[in-house]
């Protein structure tokens, strides 16, 4: 499909009005300054649950009632982001989509714009009327914006983001002769393998000690890729390198690990938490937005041991961080809803806005000014404030498209090495099939 401009799409529409007549065809495209977004109706498609979904529901209510052009946005779950990629495509295909904003993933909403289902944004932000002031764009974490930028395009726009952290036992690791968490993977290996014979003394199930509980995610794997120097995809961007020494590296430790006892995997949602705040395991990798959980549960056990939260082990001089998170595209629509749409968007991201939706999510805010709004917020939680002083180290996962493929094929070569395959027919097949993806 041919990129498709905001401009473009105002003049489809204004020809589809018109039947398509030929005499349209000479008349000028309708200029986005020039529409009216006046009572507009927008569906928003989010994957929110609990408190975060009662948070956004009352920023959508608050916006519905003090916006000045009589927008009504009505939020709507729509299951997990899987079950919104497959109902996307479905509306797509059908020419019947609900949607006007949606939860996307840069990887997902490529494919959306691939096949005219959403628009390119950028037109919107570069508005002298609608858009984005130099104050205001500078102000947004830049790297955050070209995350969503794929081929010039600007498939989504960035309301939050999180990151890959390592939490871990502070007290326990004391007890293992170490005042620091790991710097190095091979320090991290050596004290995951000394809490598999040394368990936790708060641990009230010492025959459960563990240096590591693995959640197989392509997240996971990919910061540890990423903290040893390495990525995903070649130079150009355009194709995996998932065999090289770095991968191989990564999975090599697992499989030792888990050959030693050290390490094991994460069955059921959620057990690396519920094991890591009970003292049976030193060390869980996870995101920077599960932070109230494991709070929440260390306090909730009892044991009320110190913990702490760091970048994970690094071979360079420098951490390298995995910051991700879905955005939120702007569906194809008619030029006034889509406008409309915009208008929440650009809205919801306004610092005030931000420090609300931060202190309900837990997300990393993407404007800059929105720390000011947030001191206190630090003050009561300091390992958000933690993590948040590593935004400057992230590093993207791939937006190729088909990359929700090959986040499976991940973790099924994840598994297979960790129990016992030869890591180099694992990253050999993987590398071919994760590249076979990209072929049309």
């Amino acid at each position: 499909m041919k990129p498709r401009s905001a401009m473009t799409l105002v003049w489809c529409a204004f020809l589809w009005a018109c039947g398509g007549q030929q005499e349209a065809v000479d008349e000028q495209p309708t200029s986005l300054e020039a529409l009216d977004p006046q009572g507009q109706k927008v569906v928003f498609w989010y994957q929110h649950t609990g408190q975060r979904e009662d948070a956004l529901q009352e920023l959508i209510a608050d916006f519905n009632q003090t916006n000045r052009y009589g927008i009504e946005v009505r939020g709507e779950y729509m299951g997990r982001y899987g079950d919104i990629y497959n109902k996307m495509n479905v509306g797509i295909q059908s020419g019947a989509l609900a949607a006007s904003l949606v939860v996307a993933y840069q990887n997902q909403a490529w494919a959306y714009y691939q096949a005219d289902g959403i628009v390119d944004i950028a037109p919107y932000m570069d508005s002298p009327k609608w858009g984005l002031s130099p104050e205001e764009r500078n102000d947004y974490v830049q790297a955050f914006l070209v995350q969503d930028n794929i081929g010039g395009v600007q498939v989504g726009f960035p309301p939050n983001r999180s990151m890959e952290l390592l939490y871990y036992n502070a007290d326990w690791l004391r007890e293992l002769g170490h005042d620091a968490p790991p710097v190095t993977w091979d320090d991290f290996a050596t004290m995951c393998r000394l809490a598999k014979e040394q368990p936790f003394s708060k641990n009230e199930n010492p025959a459960r000690s563990l240096g590591f509980l693995l959640d197989v995610d392509a997240s996971r794997f990919a910061a540890m890729v990423f903290s040893r120097g390495g990525d995903l995809v070649d130079t150009t961007g355009t194709a995996y390198a998932l065999d090289s020494p770095e991968v191989k590296a990564v999975l090599e430790l697992l499989q030792e690990l888990a050959r030693d006892g050290a390490l094991d995997i994460a069955g059921e949602q959620d057990v690396e938490v519920n094991e890591f705040v009970t003292g049976q395991i030193l060390f869980s990798q996870d995101s920077s937005s599960g932070l109230p959980f494991y709070k929440s549960g260390i306090e909730d056990s009892g044991l009320a041991f110190e913990w702490g939260v760091t970048h994970p082990p690094q071979t360079g001089s420098k951490p390298v961080v995995d910051v991700y998170g879905a955005s939120v595209s702007l569906c194809a629509g008619t030029p006034e809803k889509q406008l409309a749409a915009w208008l929440f968007l650009k809205w919801f991201t306004a610092p005030e806005q931000q420090a609300r939706w931060v202190r309900a999510s837990n997300y990393f805010p993407v404007r800059k000014s929105t720390a000011r709004e947030l001191e206190s917020y630090f003050a009561e939680n300091p390992h958000y404030g933690v993590a948040f002083g590593m935004l400057d180290y992230g590093k993207s996962e791939p937006t190729m498209a088909g990359y929700e493929r090959v986040r499976r094929l991940i973790r099924e070569a994840m598994i297979e090495a960790i129990e016992g395959g030869d890591v180099e027919q694992v990253v050999e097949e993987l590398q071919r099939a994760a590249n076979q993806t990209l072929e049309p």
